[in-house]
């Protein structure tokens, strides 16, 4: 409702509180899933890191480093497992796999 001064107070006050509920609600949501995102590219880094190493272990390697989008992850044989270690977020992890 435009009057002739501009818009009217409570309008505004609609306006900004719809907008306040929009972001509020979408931002999390966006933010979770990039997260989510984030998690799945590392765990798929971490399955190519151990097919590489499989690899790289049928020529005698038993440890190594593979660089993917600048992070390190080092693999190494023990006889019946793999482990591969990363850091994500600031922390460092380790994926072990028996076979």
């Amino acid at each position: 409702m435009n009057n002739h001064q501009g818009f009217s107070f409570v309008e505004t006050i609609l306006t900004v509180s719809i907008l306040f509920l929009l972001f509020g609600t979408l931002l999390p949501m966006a933010n979770q899933m990039m997260f989510n995102l984030a998690e799945k590219k590392v765990a798929l880094h971490v399955a190519i890191a151990k097919n590489q190493a499989a690899t790289l272990i049928k020529n005698g390697q038993l440890s190594g480093e593979i660089f993917l989008d600048n992070v390190s992850y080092s693999w190494q044989w023990t006889d019946p497992t793999m482990c591969v270690r990363y850091v994500f977020l600031g922390e460092s992890t380790e994926s072990c796999e028996t076979f």
